[in-house]
């Protein structure tokens, strides 16, 4: 079992580390590309699998994949328990391949893992899986000097610079782009993270 995050350990118990509520911006994405038969989506770095089982539910055909073992374990524990069916696998975000193109790609929490040598790799990667007119949306925790480390922050978390994520996108439309800083209860400590995100549709074949 894979010791390079400690979410290993924190998915281990019964219960669900991030809760059951799908993220918010899963109505935006759902908003922007409708559900229809066929319509596909890849959740990278699922987790516990709440948003992609969601995703689910809502008609997409869902694959999810996480560097945990039990993560996965859990999302397909979740799925089975609403009678639905994903492609839920063990896989790294930095060495991850796959040949099927999809309708919505999505990323919350988990770009951060990206070695620096492998971020350019990883976003050309994501513009040759996403189909034409298809939604992607990422998001990345963003270095401040007026905020410390939070208390939970894992093995190979690195921030990123502020705007770093946009430079990724620059032929896509975007939908919308914006950097908050919020707080957080994560481990059981308040904290405060910042954070960059990008909704954005490819539009070039």
């Amino acid at each position: 079992m894979s010791i390079r995050t400690n979410y290993e350990k924190w998915y281990s118990t019964d219960d669900y580390y991030w809760g059951l509520e799908p993220g918010d911006f899963l109505e935006e994405l759902i908003r922007l590309c409708p559900p229809e038969a066929g319509k596909k989506v890849l959740d990278i770095g699922c987790g516990e699998g709440k948003d992609a089982v969601y995703m689910a539910q809502k008609g997409y055909d869902v694959s999810a994949f996480d560097l945990t073992e039990n993560g996965i374990r859990k999302t397909i524990k979740l799925a089975e328990t609403k009678k639905l069916s994903i492609n839920a696998y063990v896989d790294d975000i930095n060495t991850f391949e796959i040949q099927e193109q999809f309708d919505i790609v999505y990323s919350t929490g988990t770009v951060q893992y990206l070695f620096e040598q492998n971020k350019k790799e990883f976003f050309d990667k994501i513009n040759r899986i996403t189909k034409k007119n298809g939604v992607v949306y990422f998001n990345a925790f963003v270095e401040k000097p007026f905020l410390e480390l939070p208390p939970d922050w894992d093995l190979e978390e690195k921030m990123w610079k502020a705007g770093e994520l946009f430079t990724f996108f620059p032929d896509w439309k975007v939908e919308r782009i914006d950097e908050v800083i919020f707080e957080d209860f994560s481990g059981g400590v308040p904290h405060f993270h910042c954070m960059d995100t990008i909704i954005c549709r490819k539009m070039l074949l």
